[in-house]
């Protein structure tokens, strides 16, 4: 009998060796290597979302510019979100994203994101540690310090 289902392979392997950071232990912590992430010429003009990946010792795996957006709004993806942690072995995820605007309170979708990634997260033994919105000028907002996570 033929096959006629497509098989999928996966693969792990890191494309450069990993730099030494360290373990991220606050907020402030995810927000110093956010803004090197973001890119500093257009943090004021779109919105742009990013993930960072962490293992167990929450040190960093690596980061995902997963999602671009227009001057007001980006629209995430829950299952891309998760699919690359699952396939880079991620014990724990942060969320960033920029507001072009400077406001660094979050909109409703922004929590509505947050809820949604964090259920899904909980059903592949992932843990959504923070969502951090990032401005320019204002600093940021996270999510964990402010006991929305």
């Amino acid at each position: 009998m033929e096959n006629y289902l497509y098989e999928l392979k996966l693969s792990y392997r890191r494309t450069k060796r990993r730099r030494q950071t360290g373990a991220l232990r606050s907020s402030m912590d995810s927000f110093e290597v956010m803004k090197t992430v973001f890119d500093k010429d257009l943090i004021e003009a779109r919105e742009e979302f990013i993930v960072l990946y962490l293992n167990r010792a929450n040190e960093i795996i690596g980061y995902y510019k997963a999602f671009q957006g227009g001057v007001s709004s980006v629209v995430a993806d829950t299952k891309l979100i998760l699919s690359t942690g699952l396939k880079v072995l991620a014990s724990g995820i942060i969320l960033a994203h920029n507001h072009p605007s400077g406001r660094i309170i979050p909109s409703e979708q922004d929590i509505r994101l947050t809820r949604r990634v964090k259920e899904a997260c909980k059903l592949v033994d992932m843990e959504l540690l923070d969502h951090l919105i990032v401005t320019a000028e204002n600093g940021f907002y996270s999510f964990a310090d402010e006991g929305k996570i």
